[in-house]
């Protein structure tokens, strides 16, 4: 172990150690003389036997006591929690260990040169902050860049630099305090299904704001982007690279932070986060993007990522405890919410002013543009879909008005089911495989199949493991422990028949999720057969031998409307002039619905709409009678 009187440390789960030694590789390189901490969450007996040689490996029941963590594992979901532990951390190398400077730094980040910098910036402070931006954007950029940064944070949490000081204890202790009592993430915990406590997002970057404010003498902002080059402050100049060496506006880069990179086909464009490099992809990032990548499949092929640990002391509610809404009443939080928004409505007409003259803004800008529209000059850069991923990096825009209500919603299930997801996943109907990447994240899953038809144009140019006729699975009786199967049913002749077959192939107590469509146009014409309400869905599910844990409606009123107005844009027969024209204008009614949507109650009832269902099921122990 390196004794050195710098260090660097990093927070992660289990399943993150291939991320962590990507790191420690990158460290190894321009920073060998610098130690690196990496605190594992997780019980001991949970987590593998032998941590890779390297990095010093720090558990957490060296920092918090049995009932703490207790208590965190049961509050926080393990994303919340590597952002609630922060400032545990800090606390901990300013009481405990005897560096002098620290950084601590997110995994998905590379470190390409001496930190030296750094080290000489915290002479000068305790507390060193990599802000989002030093320079403004454009107004037509400032949502949702400027926006995005006001919600979560003027300061990067991946990369935060101490001193070791009084200052640096007093403000790592106040940290720990208000992180362990406020760190929910709102948007995570709404996609995951989980009970929301407030309005804003990523509660550890947002306490950031207060430090230079509370720890005035104390702090110093490292404005220089190369320190924390992210797709934050990326437009902020010019990237280059010399000789394998990358450079930011002539200085070389020290640290890039690698924050929601799209798929390799797409890493020029920076980000999935960011709009903003569309218009001007960086071919420089895309390079240092790749070695990362690189860096990441050498290091998981060395020590494959697990399945995250700590819930092993408190397990989290599973998906029967949990208030379904497809059976349960609105949440109390949403109807206060509702009705204070109504209250301060009629009290403050301003506000519905405003609303007025933000619709009339977007209207103005469309207008603004119609002339070159008109002209095609800017056609292909207004009503292309920006998405990187089209299926999982989505980004609203005028080139997916149809898929995006329904694909959004769609990820949305994924994600908050692929926990239940493990073993040998069989994906049928696989197509491209648009989920694969995503579930794989979670460590859970030692096989991934792909089965199609042999025929399909849905997975021209991607590999399958295995080919089928629609009727019989070619696999041995519970050999699989998960099937995924999004929208595929539909296109069943006889549901019960495949659904039967899926069941024969699953192991007792293997899960299946599915998804189906409700609005959508015909399509696939001879084979596409059914639209399925609700119960239906359970009907099909329970006859085939399943007990089904949950049907979760996608989208309601709101979105309902946005899909068919997005597939009536793109499908309805029309000159195109007037397609891009109409497209224009519904542009800023159909933000408003995708937006109101977010927040709309649904439940199975009577008159209620939805564009789709997803559904979790679970093989019967019974052996089939098939």
């Amino acid at each position: 172990m390196k004794t050195t009187k710098h260090a660097i440390t990093s927070i992660i789960t289990s399943n993150y150690i291939p991320q962590a030694l990507t790191l420690y590789s990158y460290i190894q390189e321009s920073n060998p003389e610098t130690s690196f901490l990496v605190l594992v969450l997780g019980e001991r007996d949970s987590l593998p036997q032998a941590l890779p040689l390297g990095p010093e490996w720090i558990y957490w029941d060296e920092l918090l006591n049995q009932e703490t963590r207790m208590r965190l594992a049961k509050e926080y979901t393990p994303f919340e929690l590597s952002c609630v532990v922060r400032g545990r951390l800090h606390h901990y190398l300013s009481t405990k260990r005897s560096f002098e400077k620290w950084i601590m730094v997110d995994t998905d980040i590379g470190i390409l040169a001496s930190l030296d910098p750094i080290w000489e910036e915290l002479d000068s402070g305790c507390i060193a902050l990599t802000p989002h931006a030093s320079k403004p954007v454009n107004l037509d950029h400032a949502f949702p860049h400027e926006r995005n940064i006001l919600k979560h944070g003027l300061f990067n949490a991946g990369v935060v630099g101490m001193r070791h000081s009084e200052a640096a204890e007093e403000a790592s202790q106040w940290l720990c305090e208000r992180l362990e009592a406020f760190g929910h993430s709102y948007a995570h915990r709404q996609a995951s299904g989980l009970p929301t406590h407030h309005d804003f997002e990523f509660v550890d970057q947002i306490w950031l704001n207060l430090l230079p404010v509370y720890f005035r003498d104390s702090t110093v902002v490292l404005a220089r982007e190369v320190y924390n080059l992210g797709h934050w402050n990326l437009h902020q100049g010019e990237l280059t690279r010399h000789d394998g060496v990358a450079y930011f506006n002539k200085q070389k880069v020290v640290i890039a932070h690698f924050s929601g990179l799209p798929n390799r086909q797409n890493l020029e464009m920076v980000s999935a986060h960011s709009q903003l490099y569309l218009d001007r992809p960086s071919q420089a990032w895309a390079a240092m993007a790749e070695d990362y990548l690189d860096r990441l499949e050498i290091a998981k092929r060395v020590v494959p990522s697990v399945p995250y640990a700590y819930t092993a002391i408190q397990p989290r509610k599973s998906t029967d405890e949990r208030a379904s809404p497809a059976v349960s009443g609105p949440p109390k939080h949403i109807i206060k919410r509702a009705l204070r928004k109504l209250c301060l409505g009629l009290k403050s007409p301003d506000k519905i002013i405003g609303g007025m003259k933000l619709v009339g803004w977007q209207i103005k800008r469309s207008s603004q543009i119609l002339p070159s529209v008109l002209s095609n000059r800017s056609a292909e850069k207004i009503f292309i879909d920006r998405s990187p991923n089209a299926f999982t990096d989505l980004i609203p825009c005028m080139g997916n008005y149809e898929t995006l209500a329904i694909r959004t919603w769609i990820l949305q299930a994924v994600s908050q089911a692929k926990q239940q997801f493990h073993g040998k996943l069989l994906d049928v109907g696989a197509g491209s495989s648009p989920y694969e990447e995503l579930i794989m994240e979670t460590g859970r899953i030692s096989q991934y199949i792909k089965l199609d038809f042999a025929k399909s144009e849905y997975h021209k140019g991607h590999s399958l493991d295995l080919t089928w006729d629609g009727k019989t699975i070619p696999l041995q009786p519970q050999s699989i422990d998960t099937v995924l199967m999004t929208e595929v049913l539909e296109h069943v002749h006889r549901p019960g028949d495949l659904l039967r077959e899926v069941r024969r192939v699953l192991k007792p107590g293997g899960v299946l999720f599915l998804t189906v469509p409700f609005i959508w146009p015909m399509h696939e014409l001879p084979y596409d057969y059914h639209r399925f309400t609700p119960v239906a869905l359970k009907a099909y599910l329970e006859e085939a031998d399943f007990n089904v844990q949950n049907i979760q409606i996608l989208g309601g009123w709101d979105h309902s409307l946005a899909q068919m107005l997005g597939l009536w844009l793109t499908n309805r027969s029309m000159g195109e002039r007037k397609r891009k024209i109409a497209k224009l204008l519904a542009w800023p009614f159909y933000s408003f619905l995708l937006r109101r949507g977010q927040s709309e109650y649904k439940e199975v009832r009577n008159h209620q709409m939805h564009i789709g269902l997803a559904a979790v099921a679970l093989a019967t122990d019974e052996h089939p009678q098939f």
